[in-house]
């Protein structure tokens, strides 16, 4: 997991130990103070919370599950023909599917968390060289930990984009039954997962989740909000920072982009971002505008410098949103050729991030549980 390591804690002893722990009570102190924060009663959370699972997380863990039903259909036909046509349908249905998944990577609690959607679906880059091997010997685990890296959607990007490879050659490799086989299972297990979460949320955890009205740790909106914050540490490091270098000492790393094979990554880190602004909306898939985040700012009264925090919080999502657009796909080459756009972009996330991760947070009285192991 990328933002649970606690490498520091790993290598302190004896004074570095006591100045550690001293910084945790500290911590714990400054946490404790954050959760004393009185919640306001008058705004309706429950209405929040109704509109989240009924306009954003179900519909789109319901879209996704249709991309991703459509990928498996299509594959099956072209098992059976062959065809070159028929292939590229296949990549047209997967490249949907994966920015569909973008708009449920952010539910990563509850039924999500509990499949592990994130870690069996979209852990990037992955390895080639096992998958190959997987292919290879016809045996293989998917449950194992050690084929994280080996399946989900960078698996399939793999195999359906090899760059090595003409689009003729990748579809002549699928003459291999093995190879075949291990498609449908990478398919099938993220639609049996995908079936689960959706299953659970619309037979128990709907109601679990929009009847939790604290703010404590654990209660529906502090994992919201905490996912927010989750979404975009990820999309701030993992998506932008490793590829274009900021956690190689400059040397840029393109192959660890996401999607690297499809060469999507800015339009999927793009979608991300949408996301989590419709999150903090509450703006709908459909794109009307809900009870979000916005309103119980607003609600509060929050401001940030001269304007209310809400408006700041919206303005920074434009920002950010403008320099993306602006980086253009392939990530892997802009990291390259465009350094400076790309860290332009790197920059405005983490604006963002401090409205979002700091500011936010506490004026709700909701305290961030997860670790960013990357220090920002």
């Amino acid at each position: 997991m990328i933002f649970t390591k606690n490498k520091l804690i790993k290598s302190f002893t004896g004074v570095l130990l006591l100045a550690s722990l001293t910084l945790i009570v500290c911590c714990k102190k400054k946490d404790s103070k954050k959760e004393e924060t009185p919640a306001d009663e008058t705004f309706d959370k429950q209405a929040l919370l109704t509109n989240l699972a009924d306009n954003l997380i179900l519909p789109a863990y319901n879209e996704f599950k249709t991309a991703l039903d459509s990928v498996t259909q299509t594959f099956e036909t072209f098992k059976v023909s062959g065809s070159k046509s028929d292939f590229l349908s296949v990549r047209q249905k997967f490249a949907i599917a994966y920015l569909k998944y973008q708009r449920i990577s952010i539910f990563g609690f509850g039924p999500g968390e509990d499949a592990g959607v994130r870690t069996n679906f979209n852990i990037f880059p992955c390895d080639t060289t096992k998958i190959k091997a997987n292919i290879s010997s016809g045996t293989y685990n998917l449950s194992s930990a050690t084929n994280f890296a080996c399946k989900g959607l960078p698996a399939l990007d793999y195999l359906f984009y090899d760059l090595n490879r003409s689009d003729d050659v990748i579809v002549q490799s699928f003459t291999d039954a093995k190879r075949k086989a291990y498609v449908s299972d990478v398919i099938g297990e993220m639609s049996a997962k995908l079936a689960t979460v959706i299953t659970t949320w619309n037979s128990t955890y709907r109601t679990t989740f929009v009847n939790s009205l604290s703010t404590d740790v654990g209660s529906s909106l502090g994992y919201v909000i905490n996912q927010i914050n989750y979404e975009l540490d990820y999309l701030k490091n993992s998506k932008i920072a490793t590829p274009l270098g900021l956690r190689s000492a400059g040397t840029p790393l393109p192959a660890n982009s996401e999607a690297y094979y499809g060469q999507q990554s800015m339009q999927y880190a793009l979608e991300t971002l949408n996301m989590m602004e419709n999150v903090y909306l509450g703006r709908s898939l459909k794109n009307a505008d809900g009870l979000g985040f916005d309103d119980y700012l607003d609600h509060l009264g929050v401001m940030h410098v001269d304007v209310s925090l809400n408006t700041a919080i919206k303005s920074q999502f434009g920002v950010a949103r403008a320099k993306f657009t602006a980086v253009g796909n392939p990530l892997s080459e802009k990291v390259l050729t465009t350094p400076t756009v790309v860290n332009e972009a790197y920059t405005e996330l983490v604006k963002l991030l401090v409205l979002l991760k700091t500011d936010m947070p506490s004026s709700l009285g909701v305290v961030i549980t997860y670790q960013d192991g990357d220090g920002d």
